[in-house]
């Protein structure tokens, strides 16, 4: 059967690299510096000097470890993705979807919905919690799943993570 990938964890936004985080640190705190060099009236208890040294202190060691990162390092995620997914901690199961759930959880600040279903005897389980969606499947409600669509799912040995969805053509 031919499947197409709805999707992976190898297809997540990987542009969010390291170097990229100590980049935009560098740029609040040269401009934070500049603010404070600017506007904040110098008084004789040294908060003015003390607030330029903390920021120029952040901006240096920004600016070292942002041309380290981008300089002597390689981003190796997509081959650590990779080999994840061929390790011998992951399965692959194929069939079609059966005891397809969906419960919404009503909590104080937000409603969180799970969903679930079972192939081929594997249950799976996700939700779209904001904070839980991290390198994770939490594409809860989005109108694709139902009983009897056939997937083929990439998973992980001990919680049935969800690694991998294809659905079938």
């Amino acid at each position: 059967m031919n499947y197409y990938t709805y999707w992976s964890i190898s297809d997540l936004p990987s542009n969010t690299r390291s170097f990229d985080v100590f980049f935009w640190v560098a740029i609040v705190s040269l401009i934070l510096w500049i603010l404070i060099k600017k506007f904040k009236r110098k008084n004789n208890d040294y908060e003015k000097l003390i607030l330029l040294w903390s920021v120029g202190a952040v901006f240096s060691l920004s600016v070292i470890m942002f041309s380290y990162l981008k300089l002597y390092t390689t981003d190796t995620t997509e081959k650590r993705i990779q080999n994840l997914l061929n390790s011998p901690n992951v399965f692959v199961v194929e069939g079609i979807i059966t005891d397809f759930k969906r419960e919404k959880q009503v909590k104080k600040m937000a409603t969180i919905t799970w969903e679930s279903f079972v192939v081929d005897s594997v249950q799976f389980k996700y939700n779209d919690a904001l904070l839980g969606g991290f390198n994770d499947f939490s594409k809860a409600n989005n109108g694709v799943f139902r009983d009897d669509l056939p997937v083929r799912i990439t998973y992980g040995k001990e919680n049935h993570e969800i690694l991998k969805i294809e659905i079938a053509k």
